[in-house]
């Protein structure tokens, strides 16, 4: 195959002359095909670190993207932390399995409240009857795009992604993730020196 002999920006030039073929023919529903849809996310994914400003986190526990603080109450920043650790994502009904690392936050973000506050505030999150932790998600989403455009926001916030399972030849369900889709080399932390993002 010829191909094989082309240099890597030699293939780049020549699957780019390719796609503005398919491009203007109307079949960008054959490129996606040929493309795929994982490969398409992590070009979006590459495409948006061009845009992508690092999140800071600093020793007193303000966020930062860019020079503009990004203003959460101690509550928001200790869920957005268990998110931000979490890059494979965690199910809403499953944060009670988290409920030790989430004191943990907000024990650290929220230093003027006494620990009981703390534990009440963190059973309303875990507990998967009570609409706290979406309030708490929508919190964090409005603050993200108030600062930036929805596209860029969008890698910032708290969003859903599914995750297919599949078992035997007749069992398929999905998990319901939440995640924040920002490549953790853009998260440079001082607050918490050893835990990698």
């Amino acid at each position: 195959m010829p191909y094989l002999n082309l240099t890597p920006q030699e293939m780049a030039d020549e699957m780019g002359r390719l796609a503005r073929l398919l491009h203007q023919q109307d079949r960008t529903d054959l490129l996606l095909q040929a493309i795929g849809v994982s490969m398409l996310e992590d070009l979006r994914l590459e495409a948006a670190k061009v845009k992508l400003q690092p999140l800071r986190i600093t020793e007193d526990c303000r966020f930062f993207v860019g020079q503009r603080e990004v203003e959460l109450q101690p509550v928001h920043k200790a869920v957005y932390l268990l998110f931000l650790a979490h890059p494979e994502g965690i199910e809403f009904k499953r944060l009670g399995e988290y409920r030790e690392e989430l004191t943990e936050y907000y024990t650290r973000t929220a230093r003027l409240l006494d620990k009981e506050r703390i534990a009440e505030g963190v059973n309303h999150l875990v507990d998967p009857l009570d609409n706290a932790i979406n309030e708490k998600c929508s919190r964090i989403k409005s603050v993200f795009s108030a600062m930036m455009d929805e596209y860029t926001a969008s890698y910032y916030i708290i969003s859903s992604r599914a995750k297919k399972h599949i078992a035997g030849s007749s069992r398929i369900w999905y998990e319901r993730l939440k995640v924040i889709t920002l490549p953790r080399e853009l998260v440079v932390s001082d607050w918490y020196r050893d835990r990698r993002f």
